[in-house]
């Protein structure tokens, strides 16, 4: 009988899926390698073929998901002409998701906090660091790109603008956690919306 081929990158895959209901249940510090191990099916000798330790696979939870995001935001915006339509597209995306997964919300407290002390904080802080960077450059690029185009202001700060952004979208998040009345993706629309005339190219500078 011929051996078993296991895919290991899907295997992988499905513990990461496995560990995120683990931790989103019981945090990063309630939960252990034997729950995520017992979660996805396997032995814990095994998983540790995959992940050295717990904050491996905590890292690989944030990956997947942000891999996953950006994903969704490069499709939302190919299907886009305009820079206005690009910036839209991808926020509302984003907003959208974490909507979804508001229940792996307290993840990223824990990563925050991760990230502030403890015996990982280094790691979890360029892990942080990384993933703002990550969104700042691709929002501050499409506001980049529509000055050149001419849609947008010629002073507008693209960074300020993608910073405030960035950062908005966590505020948004934090509040919607203990208050699920909000209304966030009405809250992006008209937010993003007075942004984006702020930023517009106005009628004296268009002629």
């Amino acid at each position: 009988m011929a051996p078993k081929i296991v895919d290991k990158e899907a295997k992988r895959a499905d513990i990461t899926l496995a560990a995120a209901d683990v931790f989103a249940e019981k945090g990063f510090a309630g939960a252990s390698v034997d729950d995520i191990a017992r979660a996805a099916g396997v032995s814990k000798g095994s998983l540790y073929g995959y992940f050295k330790n717990k904050e491996d696979i905590f890292y690989a939870t944030f990956e997947a998901y942000q891999t996953e995001l950006i994903g969704q935001c490069e499709q939302a915006m190919a299907a886009e002409s305009s820079m206005q339509g690009k910036l839209t597209a991808c926020l509302m995306v984003t907003v959208v998701s974490l909507e979804q997964h508001i229940v792996l919300f307290p993840l990223t407290m824990e990563l925050w906090a991760a990230a502030s002390s403890g015996p990982a904080r280094d790691r979890f802080s360029q892990i942080m660091a990384r993933l703002y960077q990550e969104f700042r450059a691709m929002t501050a690029g499409l506001i980049e790109a529509g000055k050149a185009s001419g849609e947008f202001r010629q002073d507008a700060d693209a960074n300020a603008v993608a910073v405030w952004l960035v950062g908005g979208l966590d505020g948004l998040m934090l509040q919607f956690w203990f208050d699920r009345s909000l209304d966030v993706k009405q809250l992006t629309e008209h937010f993003l919306a007075m942004v984006l005339r702020g930023i517009g190219r106005d009628t004296q500078e268009q002629s």
